[in-house]
């Protein structure tokens, strides 16, 4: 056996001598490399996220309400033995000396949290605590710290009572993950809560009753509330448990993961086109040798189990290989995420180094088995026949397996059939039309007479082998495409977004206004030098019927639409259309009457349209009018927008607090502090800041793709260096021809540049195209941003495209020009 085994690696080593099979090996390697990076950290994040789902929530259940719970859920959980804790969540502005900043505040009983504990970083050490902080304490996120240039032990305002800055919050499970919450964490006792006076009408909180017991307690409570809800008709209130511990998290960790992977899919699949012509050269040049074979005796099933034997062990190599360098992988892509992931993953597991180990063998089999399978079928008269120098390699069952294998790939790493259907409908719709036009664009030039040799040499040659021009282009167009949508994603989008807003656009909201304060508010601004604000009614309202039936979160399949439901609007009143706002149909509020003005928006995500009576509730109240018009509103004006609007005499009567955003100038820092001062219950959003941090997200996410487009634009170049080299016999034959009808290096070397430039320019045009196409139908209909950056797309594609071929080509076409005619014969 270890004969054996000798004799089998010593062979594969003379193999990978063969510079087609080294090429495989190569882009195979770098194909799991790609899948494999995004796959281990997925896993680490999935399993962090599973590893112990209790301490997510930081109990077993957890009930969740926009309204202070009944008593009588407490009631029954204590007098079912359970252990107790409540959170309060809401927004306000915390102020230190004359900074002020938006926090996300956390009132807790001393009992939080009931699972896990909370990591506070304090002067005299580190320490994992299981209760809250203590009455006149705070504990707060670094990123508040340096924000209000404050550090342990300062005093820091929160509404109308000064608190000390105990410790720094480092770890804070059941809070989501970092992406999820812009402003930071000011954590403090619930004891505290009323002597700030922050809570008030129109404040957004959040209430959180955490329940802790053994499994069969907290099954009969959930149960009983579950009941209780529903038989109450409760709305607002959500019961969480272990299996949909953090929704919006593990939503979010899903879509990153899928859309990474399919990323990393993408380089897969252009790699796999290098593997598959890397197989059919290297099949060419074994053909002789497996003749030779056979004239020797060696039968056809030998020869099967010599190549089955060389794509298992170049399968296992490369999966080894693969995941190695994807270990490596996965830890840089963690660090480019930063905080946008758990602070703390579990170590990695087994199951990305089986996932490796199948792609290599999906890969291999699926691209370079039918090629390199055809190899049984050679037959021993080929060495002395040359009409039997074909392989007969069937060209549809070949396509058939690596389309199948390209498929089966895709649904693995989406995990959604939807997402796959559209990501091969997609690919296939690419690929068909750069074939296409590339195999029309080759036949067009063919039949143009041109003047100069090189170049109708050229012409001649690709009409000749127009299969290998088409494969070359269309791969090559299909990685470009690729990196260019990404390029202006990352760049052109995110200017266009920012040059839509303009400079002087509000950069504050100002929430929880009272009535009695509109005026003395006016008057500080003004005073401030800010133009007078505009103040806009908001009245708190849940909506509970559509045409007097009955609505509910389950009656909805998407997620959007069932928070909608579950959560209170904020409706407002005016009869002047709002500036901004466009009627698209139906007609504007006229009159007292009942009527309902919606945004396009919503009304499609709840199926809502003109003529629908709805039925919204507040403060115990029945409102119920019909929708009368759509509109659509200009998000980027930064000015307060509204998704419901109704006539003034449905709504002024009613519960109300008021809504204003302004443009504060820099030199105006202290405003924020001063009117908080005045105005303890205000809550005052910097949105330039939230904005800032939206472009830190935007820049990690962009460093991440980036990582991985690199191992794209590494495929492209193996695809081209491949594409190149499976023409080279035919290049050699015509370099052997020119050579001995006395062609110069200096012809050969310009027939060969303009080859490559040819090439390189229709695929850079085809990608720009279609880049630039893709770029502006995804800004045009999901992100309503105008994108014209055509220019730039085509500019890039032309000089990726010749650039790439130009440098692939390179060390192929010295080789050439250095050979004499006899060596090119030898060679070809």
């Amino acid at each position: 056996m270890i004969k054996s085994l000798l004799r089998f690696l010593g062979g594969l080593r003379r193999d990978l001598r063969s510079s087609e099979l080294a090429w495989l090996f190569v882009a195979l390697t770098l194909s799991v490399t790609a899948l494999s990076s995004v796959t281990f950290l997925a896993d680490r994040m999935q399993r962090a996220f599973a590893f112990d789902a209790r301490q997510l929530l930081a109990s077993d259940l957890l009930i969740v309400s926009d309204q202070p719970l009944p008593n009588l859920f407490l009631d029954e959980a204590k007098s079912r033995g359970l252990q107790l804790a409540q959170t309060i969540v809401f927004p306000s502005m915390a102020t230190v000396g004359s900074h002020s900043k938006l926090a996300s505040l956390k009132a807790v009983s001393p009992q939080y949290p009931l699972r896990g504990a909370l990591q506070v970083q304090s002067k005299a050490q580190d320490k994992a605590f299981s209760t809250g902080p203590a009455q006149g304490s705070v504990w707060v996120d670094p990123a508040m710290l340096a924000s209000l240039h404050a550090k342990e032990g300062d005093s820091i305002q929160l509404g109308q009572k000064v608190f000390v800055i105990g410790g720094i919050l480092e770890r804070e499970l059941d809070r989501g993950a970092g992406f999820m919450n812009f402003a930071p964490r000011v954590m403090m006792s619930i004891a505290d809560l009323s002597e700030t006076g922050l809570i008030g009408l129109g404040s957004r909180v959040t209430y959180r009753l955490l329940l802790a017991g053994s499994d069969k307690q907290i099954h009969s409570y959930s149960e009983w509330a579950s009941q209780y809800i529903e038989s109450e008709s409760i709305k607002g209130v959500r019961i969480e448990t272990l299996e949909n511990a953090q929704p919006l998290m593990r939503k979010t960790l899903e879509r990153a993961d899928r859309f990474l992977s399919l990323i990393a899919l993408l380089t897969a699949m252009v790699s796999a086109v290098a593997i598959a012509l890397s197989a059919h050269r290297y099949t060419r040049k074994q053909a002789n040798t497996c003749a030779v074979l056979k004239c020797l005796g060696a039968s056809s099933t030998m020869i099967l189990r010599q190549q089955g034997q060389t794509l298992l062990a170049l399968g296992f190599i490369a999966a080894l290989m693969g995941s190695i360098l994807g270990y490596l992988g996965q830890y840089v892509l963690t660090l480019l995420l930063g905080n946008l992931v758990l602070t703390e993953l579990p170590p990695v597991s087994f199951g990305p180094v089986l996932w490796s180990v199948l792609v290599a063998w999906f890969l291999l089999f699926g691209f370079a088995g039918p090629a390199m399978f055809s190899l049984v079928k050679v037959s021993p008269i080929r060495l002395i026949r040359k009409e039997f120098d074909g392989l007969g390699i069937p060209t549809i069952w070949t396509a058939l397996c690596g389309l199948t294998a390209a498929v089966i790939l895709i649904m693995l790493a989406a995990r959604d059939w939807k997402l796959a259907l559209w990501t091969c409908l997609s690919f296939g719709l690419a690929i068909l039309i750069f074939a296409s036009v590339s195999w029309g664009i080759l036949k067009f030039l063919c039949r143009i007479r041109t003047q100069g040799f090189s170049l109708g040499f050229v012409i001649l040659a690709q009409g000749r082998r127009t299969g290998l021009a088409v494969v070359q282009i269309t791969a090559l167009g299909i990685a470009l495409m690729a990196l260019l949508l990404v390029l202006l994603l990352r760049a052109d989008f995110l200017s266009a977004w920012q040059g839509n807003i303009p400079s002087d656009a509000p950069n504050r909201f100002m929430i929880n206004v009272q009535g009695d304060q509109k005026r003395g508010l006016t008057e500080s601004l003004q005073n401030a030098g800010v133009s007078a604000p505009q103040f806009y009614p908001m009245v708190r309202g849940r909506l509970i019927e559509v045409n007097g039936k009955d609505i509910t979160p389950n009656d909805y399949v998407e997620e959007n639409a069932k928070r909608l439901i579950d959560r209170e609007f904020n409706l407002s009143y005016t009869d002047q259309l709002p500036s901004g706002n466009q009627i698209l149909t139906g007609k504007w509020i006229e009159g007292d009457a009942p009527q309902i003005s919606m945004e396009t928006g919503i009304a499609k995500t709840l199926k809502l349209k003109l003529g629908d009576q709805l039925t919204f509730e507040v403060a115990g109240e029945k409102i119920v009018a019909p929708i009368t018009s759509l509109r659509k509103l200009d998000w980027g004006s930064m000015r307060v927008n509204f998704f419901v609007i109704m006539p003034p005499a449905q709504l002024q009567s009613l519960p109300q607090s008021w809504i204003t955003s302004y443009y504060q100038s820099p030199k105006q820092e202290s405003l924020d502090f001063d009117l908080s001062q005045a105005y303890p219950n205000l809550t005052i959003v910097d949105v330039s800041a939230s904005l800032q941090q939206i472009q830190e997200i935007l820049n990690k996410l962009s460093s991440v793709l980036g990582l991985l487009l690199a191992f794209t634009i590494a495929a492209a170049f193996l695809v081209l260096m491949s594409a190149i080299a499976a023409t080279q016999d035919e290049r050699y034959k015509n370099a052997a021809l020119l050579k001995a009808l006395g062609a110069s290096r200096n012809t050969l070397a310009q027939i060969a540049n303009i080859e490559l430039v040819m090439i390189g320019l229709i695929a850079g045009l085809l990608a720009g195209v279609a880049s630039g196409a893709a770029a502006w139908a995804l800004g045009y209909f999901v992100m309503e941003i105008p994108f014209n950056a055509f220019g730039g797309a085509l500019f890039m594609g032309v000089a990726f495209g010749i650039s790439a071929c130009l440098a692939s080509g390179y060390r192929f076409q010295r080789r050439i020009q250095k050979a004499t005619a006899v060596e090119c014969l030898r060679e070809a």
